[in-house]
C-alpha cells in the first residue's frame, strides 16, 4: 500500500503592525543626523498626538465606571442653614461628606482632584481639574456670588463659605451626585410603618392639641397615620409632646 506525500504551504507570516513608536524606535536606531532630523521630529510629533488620544480613551472609560459606581450611591444632605429665628431654612451636602465617600472611589478607578480657586470680580470662582492615572485631565469651574460680612461672619469666613459652596455646587454636578436627602429622612432606614395602635394615638394627640393635620403628615412624610413609618415615631411623639406641655 503506497502513501501519497501531500506538500502544505507554509502559512504567510502577517507583517507586524506598525506603529509611530516602532518607527520612532528604528528612525533613532538608524542614526540621527541633520537630513532625518526633521522627519523624527515629526514622527515625536504623531506619538504624543497618539498618546494623548489613547489616554483621553482610557480616562473616557475609566470615567465611566467611575460614573456608574457613582450612580448607586446616595451623598446626604448633613448641614442646615438656619433663619435668624432658628429654623430650618435648607439642609445642604457638606465638603466632608462628599469627600469621605467620593475619594475612595475616583482612588479605585484611577481618578485624584485638584483644586483651584480666583475672584472673578463679585464672583469666586472654584476650580477642580480631574486627573487620570495615565495622564489625561479635565478642568471644569462654578462660580458663586460672595455674600457679605456680619456680626456673625466675617470677611475671611464669608469668602471661605463662598468658595466652597461653589466646591460642593461643582463636584455634585461634575460627578452627578445624589444629595437630595438627609440619611435620618432616608426611607431605607426608617424601618417598617407603625403599629394600628400607634398610628390612631398619634392621630388623636393631633386632633387633640389643634395640630393641623396636613403639616403633620408632610412632616412625617406620609399620606396617613397608618403610612408614617417607624424611625419619625420618636421625633413625632417628641413634637406632640411639647404642644401638650404648652412649651
Amino acid at each position: 500500500m503506497s502513501t501519497e506525500l501531500v506538500r502544505t504551504e507554509p502559512m504567510p507570516v502577517a507583517a507586524p503592525q506598525m506603529s509611530t513608536l516602532s518607527i520612532l524606535e528604528a528612525a533613532v536606531r538608524g542614526g540621527v543626523t541633520g537630513e532625518n532630523v526633521a522627519v523624527v521630529k515629526e514622527i515625536v510629533a504623531m506619538r504624543r498626538e497618539e498618546m494623548a488620544l489613547e489616554n483621553k480613551a482610557c480616562f473616557n472609560r475609566a470615567f465611566f465606571a467611575l460614573k456608574r459606581e457613582i450612580s448607586g450611591m446616595n451623598f446626604y444632605a448633613d448641614k442646615e442653614a438656619k433663619t435668624k429665628s432658628g429654623e430650618v431654612a435648607y439642609s445642604y451636602c457638606s465638603e466632608v461628606e462628599i469627600s469621605t465617600k467620593l475619594e475612595p472611589v475616583l482612588f479605585k478607578h484611577g481618578f485624584t482632584m485638584l483644586f483651584g480657586q480666583r475672584q472673578d470680580g463679585d464672583r469666586v470662582v472654584a476650580v477642580v481639574t480631574l486627573i487620570h492615572e495615565q495622564g489625561h485631565e479635565e478642568t471644569r469651574e462654578y462660580s458663586v456670588r460672595v455674600g457679605q460680612a456680619n456680626s456673625m461672619k466675617d470677611a475671611t469666613a464669608v469668602d471661605a463659605g463662598s468658595t466652597t459652596s461653589a466646591w460642593r455646587h461643582l463636584v455634585i454636578k461634575m460627578f452627578g451626585l445624589k444629595s437630595r436627602i438627609r440619611e435620618q429622612d432616608d426611607a431605607r432606614n426608617l424601618g417598617e410603618v407603625i403599629t394600628k395602635d400607634q398610628a390612631e394615638e398619634l392621630a388623636r394627640r393631633v386632633a387633640e392639641t389643634n395640630t393641623d393635620k396636613a403639616k403633620f403628615l408632610a412632616f412625617a412624610k406620609a399620606n396617613s397615620f397608618a403610612e408614617i413609618l417607624s424611625g419619625k415615631y420618636d421625633s413625632l411623639d417628641q413634637a406632640l409632646r411639647k404642644k401638650e406641655q404648652g412649651a
